[in-house]
């Protein structure tokens, strides 16, 4: 039975939101005639799909999400969930912990995340996210600055390789290039504070676009303080004989980021903002900084459409735990080349990737009252990865087939140089270096018809995910190298779904469902010497079952009713013991996921005026893998105030906004830590938040 936090059935509640969305007027059989029912899908090429695929032919599940300058400036948006809400099948949770960053997950995958993002691939302006080993990490995006989002909501391996269960491709680059400048400044709740200035200028056939902000924030929690300056920065040049030159950057700098841990019961009932007692005595806390560089060359000739990039990143990591103090100074370079052409009826494209990543990793063991102690893991660790890939459709009027496939190589190499050799060492022992190498072919098969409703299509789709190298070298004997025992999960998943528009009653939809397998199924676990490290295992099989439904109204002009429904039945398929004692059951439910889960956002829009009201209601769900503890549900909703634009001269223009977030004061958990020790599974929420600001154009 589907209830909330509270009790109530809220069935009724879904019921009534579509039953408004679709019962503006009577459906007549005149509506019903070929020449009323029309669908209006962007033949824009999906970056998020190779660009292989466009949204009125992709047979597979994909939504593209574009933000107005307007929408960009009128709201905080200091968190990724505020901007990709509305997305079907996507959920984001905000930790209000910045040292761990926001769980991400497509259909359930990445639900196991306890930091950072797994199992889904993330992209940003042509420059991969997740690395090479398959981990991602978001804190070098401002989702302020974000102008695009595209998502492939299933396994799409067969596009980008490791950790391909969803795909995630955002776009900082504006959509035009006109000159300007605008500044944002805004502040509210928990010592929220935020500026931001971003220019555009085109001269000839070169534009440029620059964007650079500063947040702080005392946090909701005590111990969560975090500071954080972030810049992109975009060149387009466009070249002699159809080429197109793309340079984009971006920069962030995170000095002293606080973590508050998780909390159990107990703490919450005592006071629901304190940080976890371990943590605040640890003094637990994370800086970084991360740079990187993408370099795009697009070109048309007679061979078809190149496109061809080159990028690098450079990260310094200090990650100041509990349990260890880490360091990882991080060099990654990668290239990509592809290119799409069409011959008679037939699309093509092919291309290659590769990525060297080199991280060097230093852990301390601890002292007396936390002080740093002998270094207990010094080790260089490099994954590279190569991948070949081809993918071919045919280009008929109305059905179409679409065919991938993709081949990846990648190989872990961990060189120990904590050696027992060296007596000088402290914490010397017997060499751990090693290596690992992992092969995966990744197939997908769709088909689609441009119907009277819609484009109808199915899908199957495949996709893989390596153990990261912080997986790897987090070994339950607590000693370094690499887990001989960690082998990659493995996903399939078959769907069917209908996405377009009824133009007489100005109404759009995507309506999917589908079905996931997962083989080998990587599952974090902890012990009593590890504390609160994450260590992993594959443990059998789960499959994810669900549908989503999304729906956007527009009757008239000034105002706009959004829905997104998903229904999640995500399940463990094989029972596991450990030491003769069952782990968990078949049938056991995926914890960190609700079965219901409801977004709607009601958008105003009268003169110069946009009042925007958005609810999340979902019910209660399992929060480890024995489903023995649960996280409340909860309905929370959030306010947005602000105006188009007050001319304050003849060229400068002042826009107000106002943003009441959790308006109704409720109590509740955005997220979770996953199988947490002693009980430490809640990541709380603040009550009401109040924030203003404004953005001023010239």
């Amino acid at each position: 039975m589907m209830v909330t936090s509270n009790g109530r059935n809220i069935y009724p509640v879904v019921s009534a939101v579509i039953m408004l969305l679709v019962g503006g007027r009577e459906v007549t059989a005149q509506d019903l005639e070929l020449d009323t029912l029309r669908y209006d899908l962007s033949e824009i090429e999906i970056q998020a799909a190779r660009e292989i695929e466009t949204e009125a032919s992709a047979p597979f599940s994909v939504s593209v999400v574009s933000r107005t300058v307007g929408e960009q400036g009128s709201e905080p948006a200091f968190s990724f969930d505020r901007i990709a809400a509305g997305i079907p099948g996507l959920w984001v949770n905000d930790r209000h912990n910045y040292a761990l960053g926001e769980r991400v997950s497509i259909r359930g995958m990445g639900w196991r995340a306890s930091f950072g993002v797994r199992g889904i691939h993330v992209l940003m302006d042509d420059i991969p996210l997740t690395v090479p080993d398959g981990q991602t990490v978001l804190d070098i995006i401002d989702p302020a600055m974000v102008r695009q989002i595209e998502v492939v909501r299933g396994p799409s391996s067969s596009f980008w390789g490791n950790a391909g269960g969803g795909t995630l491709f955002l776009s900082t680059r504006p959509a035009s290039y006109e000159t300007s400048l605008r500044t944002r400044w805004y502040g509210g709740a928990f010592g929220t504070y935020s500026a931001q200035v971003q220019t555009t200028h085109q001269e000839g056939p070169r534009a440029y676009h620059v964007n650079a902000s500063w947040l702080q924030r005392d946090g909701y929690r005590d111990h969560s303080q975090h500071q954080s300056f972030r810049m992109t920065g975009h060149m387009n040049w466009q070249l002699e004989s159809g080429r197109e030159l793309q340079l984009s950057g971006a920069f962030v700098d995170a000095p002293d980021t606080r973590s508050p841990g998780s909390l159990n019961k107990s703490d919450l009932a005592d006071d629901r903002s304190q940080a976890n007692a371990l943590f605040r005595t640890a003094s637990a806390k994370k800086n970084w900084r991360q740079g990187q560089l993408g370099l795009t060359l697009r070109s048309d000739n007679r061979m078809g459409n190149w496109q061809s990039t080159l990028y690098g990143i450079a990260r310094s990591l200090h990650n100041k735990l509990p349990f260890a103090d880490i360091e990882v100074d991080r060099l990654l370079a990668g290239s990509r080349v592809s290119v799409t052409n069409s011959f008679h009826f037939l699309r093509w494209g092919m291309g290659a990737d590769g990525a060297v990543q080199s991280d060097d990793r230093r852990n301390y063991d601890y002292i007396d009252n936390f002080e740093r102690g002998e270094r207990v893991i010094n080790q260089q660790e490099t994954v590279a990865n190569g991948a070949i890939f081809g993918r071919l459709a045919t280009d008929f009027k109305r059905f179409n087939i679409s065919a991938g496939m993709r081949l990846d190589a990648i190989r872990f190499e961990n060189n120990d140089r904590l050696l027992s050799d060296g007596e000088d060492l402290p914490g010397s022992r017997d060499d751990q270096s090693g290596s690992r190498t992992f092969i995966a072919v990744s197939p997908s098969l769709g088909a689609s018809l441009k119907a009277t409703p819609g484009l109808l299509y199915v899908n199957y789709g495949t996709s893989f995910e390596t153990p990261t190298t912080t997986e790897l070298v987090n070994r339950p004997d607590m000693t370094g190298g690499f887990n001989p025992d960690l082998e990659p999960e493995r996903a399939r998943g078959l769907e069917a779904g209908l996405r377009g528009g009824w133009t007489p009653i100005k109404l759009r939809y995507d309506v999917a469902v589908f079905r996931m397998s997962v083989r080998d199924q990587l599952i974090s676990f902890r012990t009593e010497e590890g504390g609160d490290r994450d260590f992993y295992r594959n443990a059998g099989k789960t499959r994810h079952d669900g549908f989503e439904i999304w729906l956007r109204w527009q009757p008239v002009s000034w105002l706009e009713l959004m829905t997104n429904y998903n229904r999640s039945h995500f399940t463990f398929r094989e029972s596991v013991t450990e030491d003769e004692n069952v782990t968990f059951s078949r049938g056991n439910r995926l914890p960190g996921i609700p079965d219901h889960r409801l977004m709607s956002e009601l958008t105003l829009t009268p003169r110069s005026i946009r009042i925007s009201f958005s609810a999340e209601i979902l019910d209660s769900y399992y929060v480890n893998n024995a489903n023995t503890a649960t996280n409340p549900g909860f309905e929370v909703f959030h306010l947005n105030l602000s105006h188009d634009g007050i001319a304050i001269t003849e060229h400068i223009l002042l826009a107000p906004f106002l943003t009441v977030n959790n308006l109704t004061n409720t109590r509740y958990n955005s997220s979770v830590s996953i199988n947490a020790n002693f009980g430490r599974y809640y990541e709380p929420a603040p009550g009401r938040a109040i924030y203003a600001g404004f953005s001023l154009a010239l």
